[in-house]
């Protein structure tokens, strides 16, 4: 029925403010700029929405009107949105300023103002909130028990910021660029929290270091050589000594009978010849040998540009949570339905 209510009066607003404005300016208590009856009609024709109220997008186009023109008639619809959105402190001022300053209010109006007003006093929590160091974006999640999360940014904390805030589960959160944000998780209760102050710190940054150069002991090329002139001395080596053991077993042959000595002679001869020759190369294949090792293990240290070197992560940064979140729609009170016209 209320919203029944609300939307009727708000339709015939519309229509008046069209009507009226010619005369508007005589009966202002403020003068009245075109950008606020421009964000003024924008505020009546959201709140008009066939499928529902759009009280957070209403809420700042009465915000923005009350900032280009701040008579107190654009107060009732502001204070009426920021009441459905949860922004209670806001809610508060705006209906007390109301109450105040429209003197012509009719009773009907002014009890429904004022039933709105004690109901939100009635269930605010007060908390103070600041940042170190300052300039923390704030922003706030109530979870109610049904419905969707209700969140509200209120900007930055360059001074501690007194927040209005209902009853329930909250998370508030100060986001600043170049720190880890932080989160405050708690139950609001009572009338007034003890102040917080959110301490910010940078976040850890991991830095991988990578050295410009590489060493490295590459086997010299005279390694190689020596390694494979061994190799050629101990396969030669090899060779002659079976053609020594060849001679030495033609020898035993033809010595058996004492009747081929001059061949026998020359298998001797032969086969003593292959021993010195087979001997010669095994004991340069030694030298050969010793003198590889000395040039494996000798070789020196060369250091090398690496292609690549590793990326250094410089952390995270942050970026500003927007002005206006999501609003809840779950209001207290009445809800004071008069739209003011200029």
């Amino acid at each position: 029925m209320r919203k029944r209510r609300f939307a009727t009066v708000a339709s015939g607003a519309l229509v008046a403010l069209i009507l009226g404005l010619s005369t508007s300016r005589a009966r202002a208590d403020v003068p009245i700029t075109e950008e606020a009856r421009t964000h003024f009609a924008a505020g009546v024709a959201l709140l008009q929405d066939p499928k529902a109220p759009r009280y957070e997008d209403a809420y700042r186009e009465f915000k923005a009107a009350y900032a280009a023109s701040p008579s107190y008639k654009i107060l009732g619809n502001l204070g009426l949105c920021a009441m459905k959105i949860e922004r209670d402190a806001e809610a508060i001022d705006a209906y007390e300023k109301y109450l105040k300053e429209a003197t012509e209010l009719s009773p009907a109006e002014r009890q429904q103002a004022e039933r709105d007003l004690l109901t939100l006093k009635t269930g605010v929590v007060t908390i103070t909130v600041s940042s170190n160091p300052p300039g923390a974006y704030i922003e706030d999640v109530r979870t109610p028990i049904e419905g969707n999360d209700v969140r509200n940014a209120y900007g930055q904390a360059n001074a501690p910021l007194t927040l209005g805030i209902r009853r329930g589960h909250h998370v508030i959160t100060a986001h600043l660029e170049g720190y880890t944000d932080q989160r405050w998780e708690f139950e609001a209760s009572g009338t007034t929290l003890p102040p917080h102050e959110f301490t910010l710190v940078k976040p850890v940054v991991a830095v991988s270091t990578v050295p410009e150069t590489t060493t490295s002991r590459p086997l010299p090329t005279a390694a190689y050589v020596s390694g494979a002139v061994t190799l050629g001395l101990v396969a030669t080596g090899f060779v002659f000594g079976i053609a020594a053991v060849s001679a030495h077993n033609d020898f035993n042959t033809v010595n058996t009978d004492g009747l081929h000595q001059s061949q026998a002679q020359s298998d001797k001869n032969r086969g003593q010849a292959f021993n010195i020759v087979a001997d010669s190369c095994f004991g340069a294949a030694i030298l050969g040998a010793a003198l590889t090792a000395y040039f494996v293990l000798a070789r020196p240290t060369v250091e090398h540009p690496i292609a690549a070197t590793a990326e250094v992560h410089r952390g995270l940064t942050l970026t500003p949570t927007p002005l206006f979140g999501p609003g809840g729609q779950g209001g207290a009170g009445g809800g004071l339905a008069a739209v003011w016209v200029y």
